[in-house]
């Protein structure tokens, strides 16, 4: 009687076993699926650039500083879906996703995260700070993802601007690789926004 009961469950175990790597393999665990920013990719010239970049701080609202990932219903209702979400420290993927893409777009490889060692003195040094970023994922008619944030661009130290970016992009697709997809595209368009004012301030 205890041979006949080994065997199913046996193929019990080995069935959760089996489940479990699944579910790992798919990119997903125990149902959860998990999610991170994209940068610019780097071009096959090397960089050159002697400029250096200091970026940050870099500010969020305590909204969006949580593991899951953060949409809107409406004007009122946000949405925190707990199968979808960060792979790691949202914080960080904005901050790696906007240092990767300046970067790239000044071919430097000079440039630090705040906060940085006291022996790296960066020409220039952008503040962020993101009031907003969200979108509705589920509107038939306004899929969306806006990015609200008020940046400052300092050149050794002195203020040189302050600017307001207001960056609305839609989303190509539907669900939540289509909403990280256009979070990270509407970082790449911030981001070029702010190599523009660094160059018209040589």
């Amino acid at each position: 009687m205890i041979k006949i009961l080994a065997l199913p469950v046996f193929i019990l175990i080995f069935s959760a076993l089996s489940g479990c790597s699944s579910n790992s393999s798919s990119g997903n665990l125990g149902g959860t699926h998990f999610y991170s920013l994209s940068s610019m990719k780097p071009s096959a010239a090397a960089s050159a650039n002697k400029i250096s970049i200091g970026i940050g701080p870099v500010e969020i609202p305590r909204l969006l500083n949580r593991p899951q990932i953060v949409s809107r219903k409406n004007k009122s209702e946000i949405i925190m879906s707990e199968s979808h979400q960060w792979g790691g420290s949202y914080k960080e993927e904005l901050n790696k996703a906007i240092t990767d893409n300046l970067s790239v777009l000044l071919k430097t490889e000079k440039i630090e995260q705040y906060p940085w060692k006291s022996t790296f003195q960066p020409d220039y040094q952008v503040r962020i700070d993101i009031e907003s970023f969200d979108g509705d994922i589920n509107s038939p008619t306004h899929k969306n993802v806006t990015l609200n944030a008020r940046w400052r661009l300092l050149k050794n130290d002195k203020e040189l601007l302050v600017k307001r970016a207001l960056i609305t992009v839609p989303l190509k697709g539907s669900g939540y690789t289509a909403y990280v997809n256009a979070q990270s595209e509407a970082l790449t368009r911030f981001s070029r926004d702010v190599v523009t004012q660094i160059r018209k301030n040589p």
